[in-house]
């Protein structure tokens, strides 16, 4: 089973609505966005579906790097969740198909280095594809996990 892990492309400082959920991505983000798609493409993984924090900037991003996917579903549990949620989350999904978790740091970052038993640090728009000994999401663990691949677009 292969798990990709993705934090959000670049975002603005500030929103309209002066909230943090509402924060658009920037130009440079936009950019960024883009070369993940192309990334993401390049993979060629099936993947049966897309989940992704209902932010406005996780949206965007996903708009931007997942544009021509089918079956993103976001989830506003995944804003701003610590390791333990994103792993309870994977978790309680009980699949068999191939995942793509799309969300913000610390928690995507903390999950990555909980799962592969190493530091990682996840800048904007990085991915990081980690590879699991297992047949179903809900057996994803702590350590059990195998880094395939990683992503910057700079």
């Amino acid at each position: 089973m292969l798990l990709l892990l993705v934090r959000h492309a670049n975002a603005q400082a500030k929103s309209n609505t002066g909230k943090d959920f509402d924060r658009s991505l920037s130009e440079k983000g936009v950019m960024q966005a883009i070369k993940l798609g192309d990334y993401i493409s390049s993979l060629n993984i099936i993947m049966d579906h897309f989940y992704v924090s209902s932010s406005k900037r996780t949206r965007e991003t996903a708009e931007h790097a997942l544009n021509s996917m089918a079956n993103i579903k976001y989830d506003d549990s995944l804003y701003l969740s610590g390791s333990k949620e994103l792993l309870r989350f994977i978790n309680k999904l009980e699949t068999t198909s191939n995942l793509l978790v799309l969300g913000h740091n610390e928690g995507i970052s903390s999950l990555a280095s909980k799962l592969t038993n190493q530091c990682i640090v996840l800048d904007t728009a990085n991915a990081i594809l980690i590879e699991f000994n297992c047949d179903n999401s809900n057996e994803i663990s702590a350590e059990s996990g195998k880094i395939i691949d990683f992503f910057s677009p700079i």
